[in-house]
């Protein structure tokens, strides 16, 4: 390739990373582009922007509880940039039938992966989203990486509430359902 075409090349990208940056800036979604430093808060609480009603808990805040009230936890990496984690708002953590059994028999801690890279990093969190599941007295269970969808995440969640792990195996717990 001539030294011109890869000059061209060259000016296109930057053009093009240039527009992207720009449009980005405009729209307000530079948030989560660039990391920002570590922090203990979770941004989603309650009625959030994803409109779900998990009542999202702070780390810290959250493990306590877990050990206190006796509640296994579920810990959700997430960050605003993640197209399976937006997904998963909008389809999994809406559904009333996951929101109550939530609700009723878990502590749920959410992790923006951005905000908090130190947790992340703590977490071995390689993709996104991860959803860890946790004893009460925050021993680790399992985890799950990528997207679920809310039949299965449903059972899931009876899977670990109802301690089925230490009997049997996912596949024939769910036979049993």
């Amino acid at each position: 390739m001539k030294k011109e075409n890869i000059l061209v090349v060259a000016i296109v990208c930057i053009a093009v990373a240039g527009v992207f940056m720009y449009n980005n800036s405009k729209s307000g979604s530079m948030t989560g582009f660039f990391p920002s430093k570590v922090s203990g808060k979770a941004e989603l609480s309650g009625q959030n922007g994803d409109g779900s009603n998990i009542a999202w808990q702070d780390y810290n805040q959250g493990m306590a509880m877990a050990k206190t009230q006796g509640k296994h936890v579920f810990l959700y990496f997430h960050a605003d940039w993640c197209t399976y984690c937006r997904k998963l708002k909008k389809t999994t953590f809406k559904d009333e039938a996951v929101l109550s059994y939530l609700r009723d028999n878990f502590i749920s801690i959410a992790v923006d992966t951005d905000k908090n890279q130190k947790l992340s990093t703590q977490w071995k969190v390689k993709g996104l989203p991860t959803l860890w599941f946790l004893e009460p007295d925050n021993s680790k269970i399992s985890s799950i990486p990528g997207y679920v969808e809310k039949k299965q995440f449903l059972n899931i969640l009876k899977y670990i509430h109802t301690k089925s792990y230490s009997k049997m195996t996912f596949n024939e717990f769910v036979k049993t359902l």
